[in-house]
């Protein structure tokens, strides 16, 4: 058995001692930074819109669904994206398509159409096309939480 000496055991034992101070450290922020992180979502920024009390169809969601779904090559046309139409004469009937599940009044942001505009994979309006604002997708939640009203 080779014998150590007491300089070697001190030195070693000093480097066990700062390489476990330091490996609690590392463990201790991981550990902190891991229970602060909040994984894919940020926090709303503050945005002043408009309250509304009651979300007219005709007045409030065509316009917004006009301006950014309902365009020329998107869901337009005789030949809509996915099969749905959202020009002004059409876009109620077509989100309220049986079984289609575009509209959801109990949880409208697990609705495929509110989905489908927040999402970042698949984002609607496509890449290049101006997004929804916070406010118009509050205005179209609102809709879907007022129970879809066509007025």
């Amino acid at each position: 058995m080779k014998r150590y000496s007491s300089v070697y055991l001190h030195i070693s034992g000093y480097m066990f001692m700062k390489y476990r101070k330091i490996s609690g450290i590392i463990f201790f922020a991981s550990f902190v930074f891991a229970c602060s992180y909040n994984k894919g979502t940020t926090a709303a920024p503050e945005v002043d819109c408009l309250p509304v009390e009651s979300v007219s169809f005709s007045a409030d969601i065509v316009p917004i669904l006009l301006t950014n779904c309902a365009i020329p090559t998107c869901h337009s046309g005789n030949n809509p994206e996915g099969n749905l139409n959202l020009e002004a004469s059409k876009a109620y009937v077509s989100l309220l398509k049986r079984g289609s599940g575009y509209v959801d009044v109990n949880d409208p942001k697990s609705s495929v159409l509110y989905s489908s505009l927040v999402s970042v994979s698949n984002p609607m309006p496509p890449e290049g096309q101006r997004p929804l604002t916070i406010c118009e997708l509050q205005l179209i939640e609102l809709w879907m939480k007022q129970g879809v009203q066509n007025n």
